[in-house]
C-alpha cells in the first residue's frame, strides 16, 4: 500500500490490459506533443526575438584597401576605402550632441558629446575635428571633401565647441556636409608630413572613433589584401554595434561575390543594380534587399557638339517619348527600378506628343561606360531609335577614360551616365549654369537663368513646405526643356544570409557604404524576451 501511494502511475500501468496500456501510451505521447507545441506557441507569440551581442558576420567587396582615411582624394583613396572608413571613423553629426544654426544660415554650431574617445583611448575634441578641416583645406592633400567645404570655416570654441562659418547660407550643411565630415585624430596625423600620410602605418590600421576598429588583415605572396578583420569599438556612443566580429573578404570582380556566396565563404555583398543576379544566379538559401536609390541615369546632350537638329526642343523631346522606360527596366534591372522623366522622381511625364518624322536620317553618337547594365541599356536605346530611322553609334569607353578624357574634353555628342542626388535634393551642382566646366556635373551644359535663380533659392530655404514646391517647380523647367534623356533610378541589391536581422529595406542608398547606414543594429544572435525590443538592454 505503501508502494502504491509513492509509485502509483506504474502500478496503475501495470494493472492494465495490453490494450489499454497501448492507448495510454499513444493518449501520453500526444498530451506531451501537444504540450510542447503549445510552449512553443507560447513562445512565438507572447515573447519578442531581441538581438544578442556577438557573432562574426563575412563581407564580400569587390575592390582593395589601400588606405582607410575618410578624407584622402579617389586615387589615393579607394572605394573600398571609403567604405571601411564609415565604420571605422565616426559622422560629426552622430558624435554631436547638439547642432545650432543662425537665423541666416551661415553659421553652425556644433557641441560633442562628452566622454568621447578614439579607439586608442585618447580624447575626441574640437582640436580633432578644426584639425579636420584644416587638412582638407590643405591643397597638397587633393581631399574629396575640398570643394565642399570650399569657403568654410571651423573655429574651436571650447574643448567641445567648433563654430563653422559659410560664406553663403546653406540649408543642407548639417545633413550633407557635416554628416560626410568624418574627423581625424589630431595627435596621429599632426606630426605627419601631408605628402606621408598614405605612407604611415596608418593605412590598414587605422585609428578611428566608429562602432568598428582594424584588428588585422592578411595579404597573400602578391600582397593582394585578402580579408581584413575588425571588432565592435565597445565604446561607441550610447552602445556598441551587436554583431561582435565583421570580416571583410576581397574580390577582383562581381560574379566573384556570387561564387564566394553560393560557397558559404561570405555572408553578404551589395551589388549596383539587379542585373547582375540575371548573369550569376544565387543557389543557396538568401535574403534579397531591394532599396531606393538616389542616383539616376540620363542620356546628356552637349549642345556644343550634339547634331543640330537637336538645338530644337521638339526634337530633344520626340528622342525621350521614343523611349520606352518601362521596358527598359524590367529587361536592363529585372524590374528593379523607378522611372524617371526628369532630375528627380516627381518631374512629370511629358504630355506633348512630338513629332518624329525630323529623326529620321539623324546619326547620333552615345559615349557608355563599359558596364554591363548600361551597354545593356544603350543597346536596347539603339534599337528604339533606329527604327525611328535614327543611326545610333554605340562608343564603349572605360571609365577611368569617361573621367581623364571624355568627362574633362566634354568631348561626346551625348553621354549616358549617371546623377548621385542625395536625399536633399539639392541639383545644384547638375543643373545650375556655373558648373559647366569640368570637374563640375553640369554635363548637358545646360543654362536657364531661371532654373539657377530657383536652384539658389532652393538650397538657401530651411521651410520644408516652401523647398517642395520650389524643387518641384526646378524638376518640371528642367524635365520640359528635354536637355538629357532622363531613363531610371536601379535600385541596389544587398544580399544577406536569412540569419541576418536589423537590417533596415527602408533606407536609401546614395554611395555604397551607405548600406551600413544601420550596422549597429544589425545582428545574428538572438533571443527571447518577455519585453519589446526597445525595452531590452
Amino acid at each position: 500500500m505503501k508502494f502504491l501511494l509513492r509509485n502509483p502511475l506504474p502500478r496503475l500501468v501495470k494493472a492494465l490490459s495490453r490494450k489499454e496500456r497501448l492507448t495510454f501510451y499513444v493518449a501520453l505521447i500526444v498530451f506531451a506533443v501537444s504540450l510542447l507545441a503549445y510552449g512553443a506557441l507560447l513562445v512565438k507569440t507572447k515573447t519578442y526575438l531581441v538581438p544578442s551581442v556577438g557573432g562574426t558576420y563575412r563581407e564580400g567587396i569587390v575592390g582593395q584597401p589601400a588606405f582607410i582615411n575618410p578624407i584622402l582624394p579617389t586615387g589615393a583613396s579607394t572605394e573600398t576605402d571609403r567604405l571601411l572608413s564609415r565604420l571605422v571613423f565616426a559622422s560629426l553629426v552622430d558624435v554631436a550632441d547638439t547642432i545650432k544654426h543662425s537665423a541666416d544660415g551661415k553659421t553652425w554650431s556644433v557641441r560633442l558629446k562628452d566622454g568621447l574617445r578614439w579607439h586608442d583611448g585618447e580624447k575626441l575634441t574640437a582640436d580633432d575635428v578644426v584639425f579636420t578641416v584644416d587638412i582638407i583645406h590643405n591643397p597638397e592633400v587633393r581631399s574629396w571633401l575640398q570643394g565642399s567645404f570650399e569657403g568654410v570655416t571651423a573655429t574651436r570654441v571650447s574643448e567641445l565647441e567648433v563654430e563653422f562659418a559659410l560664406q553663403d547660407s546653406y540649408a543642407f550643411f548639417e545633413q550633407d556636409h557635416l554628416a560626410s565630415l568624418r574627423p581625424i585624430p589630431k595627435h596621429i596625423f599632426a606630426d605627419i608630413p601631408v605628402i606621408n600620410f598614405t605612407r604611415s602605418s596608418f593605412g590598414l590600421a587605422p585609428i578611428g572613433s566608429g562602432p568598428y576598429e582594424v584588428v588585422s588583415h592578411e595579404k597573400d605572396s602578391r600582397g593582394f589584401v585578402e580579408n581584413l578583420s575588425l571588432q565592435s569599438n565597445p565604446d561607441y556612443l550610447d552602445r556598441p554595434a551587436y554583431i561582435e566580429n565583421l570580416v571583410f573578404k576581397f574580390f577582383k570582380k562581381e560574379p566573384d561575390l556570387v561564387s564566394a556566396y553560393n560557397l558559404g565563404q561570405i555572408d553578404g555583398f551589395g551589388l549596383s543594380t539587379a542585373e547582375g543576379l540575371s548573369e550569376h544566379p544565387i543557389l543557396i538559401r538568401h535574403q534579397l534587399h531591394y532599396l531606393a536609390s538616389s542616383r539616376y541615369y540620363a542620356i546628356f546632350i552637349n549642345p556644343n557638339l550634339a547634331p543640330d537638329v537637336l538645338d530644337d526642343r521638339s526634337a530633344r523631346g520626340a528622342l525621350s517619348v521614343s523611349t520606352n522606360r518601362a521596358e527598359l527596366i524590367n529587361f536592363v534591372l529585372g524590374g528593379k527600378g523607378r522611372v524617371f522623366f526628369g532630375p528627380t522622381e516627381g518631374s512629370p511625364e511629358p504630355t506633348t506628343t512630338f513629332n518624329t518624322d525630323a529623326l529620321k536620317g539623324l546619326a547620333l553618337k552615345i559615349v557608355v561606360p563599359d558596364e554591363l547594365f548600361l551597354t545593356k541599356t544603350a543597346e536596347k536605346i539603339k534599337a528604339d531609335w533606329e527604327f525611328l530611322g535614327v543611326q545610333t553609334e554605340i562608343i564603349i569607353r572605360s571609365s577611368r577614360d569617361i573621367q581623364e578624357d571624355v568627362l574633362r574634353n566634354a568631348d561626346y555628342e551625348l553621354i549616358l551616365f549617371g546623377n548621385i542626388v542625395k536625399e536633399n535634393n539639392d541639383l545644384f551642382a547638375f543643373w545650375h549654369s556655373s558648373k559647366t566646366v569640368f570637374p563640375d556635373q553640369n554635363l548637358a551644359l545646360y543654362q536657364n537663368s531661371k532654373v539657377d535663380s530657383l536652384l539658389e533659392t532652393y538650397r538657401k530655404t530651411f521651410d520644408k513646405n516652401t523647398r517642395t514646391a520650389i524643387l518641384r517647380e526646378i524638376g518640371s523647367r528642367i524635365a520640359s526643356d528635354f536637355p538629357a534623356i532622363f531613363l531610371y533610378s536601379p535600385d541596389y541589391v544587398y544580399v544577406s544570409t536569412p540569419g541576418l536581422g536589423g537590417f533596415d529595406d527602408d533606407k536609401v542608398i546614395n554611395t555604397s557604404d551607405d548600406r551600413f547606414e544601420d550596422v549597429t543594429s544589425w545582428f545574428i544572435k538572438s533571443r527571447h524576451s518577455l519585453r519589446a525590443p526597445d525595452t531590452v538592454k
